[in-house]
């Protein structure tokens, strides 16, 4: 059996970052300066410093906004990260071209 990417557990969340993954940098920021900004006030143990222990392989490595409003949904609560991942889908509709 494949192993699920921590995203891919809830079908919201996993259309979220694949929805995120194919904007443009600039909204990828508004929605890694959401995430961060919701989720600073939290109290979870997260190092940003664990994520700089491999290659910059994933997309969303080239933006270190981005790579750190990632970290922190994989972190946040489930139920936060669901809430969260549906804001991402309605701001990316809101403001992608069709």
């Amino acid at each position: 059996m494949e192993q699920k990417r921590w995203y891919d557990i809830d079908p919201v969340v996993s259309r979220a970052i694949a929805m995120l993954e194919k904007s443009d940098e600039n909204l990828q920021t508004i929605c890694a300066e959401y995430v961060i900004d919701k989720l600073k006030d939290i109290d979870f143990n997260m190092s940003l410093d664990e994520q700089y222990n491999y290659i910059l392989r994933r997309w969303y490595d080239k933006n270190i906004k981005v790579s750190h409003a990632m970290e922190y949904l994989k972190h946040a609560p489930d139920e936060l990260r669901h809430e969260l991942a549906l804001d991402i889908i309605e701001y990316i509709e809101k403001n992608t071209e069709k």
